[in-house]
């Protein structure tokens, strides 16, 4: 008989051990609000400085934004089309840029109301939305909706469930069966925050034919305080029962990223400079006369890397004249701005979509259950924001450059030292809130690329 050695036995019976299956990382969706600066963008795009996928343009901007339109779209990215229909029913809104939309009024005849919005409306809103998103060829489109908090009028979630649903037949019928709908749930905290408000807010949503909700909270952005987003964290993982991807809207900056960092929503929508915070304080008075000498355009802000917060450029050229203030508050990306501080204040945009794209892959690279250790780590985004305001708010600029560039230098270090403090509290308001939830918190679902769209005209351009 023959014997086997026992140590072979025993090494046949040993089993390679299993690798590690990698930590899943899930693709973040980043939408880019086209708005003002879309030559700024069209120019970063051509140069392969601009690797947006995902854009968002507005009715009534569409005809200018056709060549970055169309260059995104056939690279395979996305373009979702905003009705602005919210704006064009606002006493204080529809007057301005967004009359430009083929679906406003006459000038003149004021705002739309509900009645406009009904399948059989003589102006047929719903059916123009449906032929221009099919005619320009975009992936998908906003739903036609409305601030929920419209003190003129209260009944809008009736109003906009119904046009949803009128909008859905409208595609079919004009051949845009593949164009899905998502739906811009613009709502004023406190209804966001109520269960039994976000309850009833749920279960419309689950009623409609949507794609992907698109959360737009009146008061919140790139400035919100500790205890707003440990309210928004909360509440919005009530909106997971639904099961669709929740783009955080017009939420930027650090609180954009902490959102997505907790796994509470699947992306955000922004704008360069633009779009980091939504309000409707001007929304419901008919806006002022503007007077005959004023500027138009907002006045162009930087960016100061780390810090979570814009300055105007007479502002920031205050604080480089303080020791050592172009080195704190200059980008020291050289693969952003070669010059540093010189080159980020000479193209503040271009500046700022590069740190917006460069923050999100960061992010993205990480594992999803790591994400809130990394952001809140010594080396993540929320650490390296109390660290750079800490060092800005102990700058002290010189009294006579802030004369020359008509600055009050006290007002400016005191509203330093604010953000400064409100940063801390949010570092501890975040730890406190990942110290308590565990890893097995439920993520909201990943919102896949979607790439294609309608039929495009006969020119084959949108």
């Amino acid at each position: 008989m023959k014997h086997q050695c026992v140590g072979c036995a025993l090494a046949a019976q040993i089993l390679p051990f299993p690798k590690p299956a990698s930590a899943p990382s899930s693709p973040i969706a980043t939408y880019l609000w086209v708005g003002e600066a879309h030559r700024k963008l069209a120019d970063l795009h051509a140069a392969g400085h601009l690797p947006a996928r995902r854009l968002v343009v507005e009715a009534s901007r569409l005809r200018h934004q056709r060549e970055l339109v169309a260059a995104v779209r056939d690279a395979g990215g996305e373009i979702v089309l905003d009705t602005e229909v919210a704006e064009l029913a606002s006493v204080g809104k529809h007057a301005g840029q967004v009359r430009g939309a083929p679906w406003a009024l006459p000038e003149g005849a004021g705002p739309l109301g509900p009645d406009h919005f009904r399948p059989d409306a003589s102006t047929d809103v719903i059916g123009q939305i449906a032929r221009l998103a099919v005619s320009s060829g975009v992936t998908a489109v906003l739903s036609p909706a409305h601030h929920l908090g419209d003190p003129g009028f209260r009944d809008w979630i009736s109003v906009d469930s119904d046009a949803c649903l009128a909008l859905r037949k409208a595609l079919d019928r004009e051949g845009g069966q593949a164009i899905p709908i998502d739906y811009p749930l613009i709502v004023p905290s406190a209804m966001l925050n109520d269960p039994s408000q976000r309850g009833l807010l749920v279960a419309m949503l689950g009623r409609l034919p949507i794609d992907h909700v698109w959360l737009r909270v009146v008061g919140l952005g790139a400035d919100a305080g500790p205890l707003q987003m440990s309210r928004y964290l909360s509440a919005v993982a009530g909106l997971h029962n639904l099961g669709k991807p929740v783009i955080a809207d017009h939420l930027g900056g650090l609180p954009g990223q902490a959102a997505l960092a907790f796994g509470v929503v699947s992306g955000i929508a922004q704008g360069i400079g633009e779009r980091e915070r939504f309000d409707t304080g001007d929304w419901h008075k008919p806006a002022k006369p503007r007077a005959d000498d004023a500027k138009f355009g907002r006045a162009v802000r930087v960016s100061i890397p780390g810090l979570n917060r814009t300055l105007t450029r007479a502002e920031l050229d205050v604080l480089a004249s303080a020791k050592n203030g172009r080195r704190i508050c200059g980008c020291a990306d050289r693969a952003c701005c070669k010059h540093g501080y010189d080159s980020m204040v000479a193209d503040p945009r271009g500046h700022a979509a590069r740190q917006l794209f460069c923050s999100i892959a960061r992010l993205e690279a990480v594992p999803d259950l790591r994400r809130e250790t990394y952001f809140l780590g010594h080396d993540g985004p929320m650490a390296k924001a109390d660290r750079t305001a800490r060092e800005i708010k102990a700058l002290r600029p010189d009294a006579s450059e802030a004369a020359r560039h008509n600055v009050d230098p006290e007002a400016l270090m005191k509203r330093l030292a604010d953000h400064s403090r409100t940063t801390e509290k949010m570092r501890t308001t975040l730890e406190t809130i990942h110290e308590t939830r565990g890893n097995d918190v439920p993520r909201a679902r990943v919102a896949a690329l979607r790439s294609g769209g309608g039929r495009k005209s006969a020119t084959g351009k949108p």
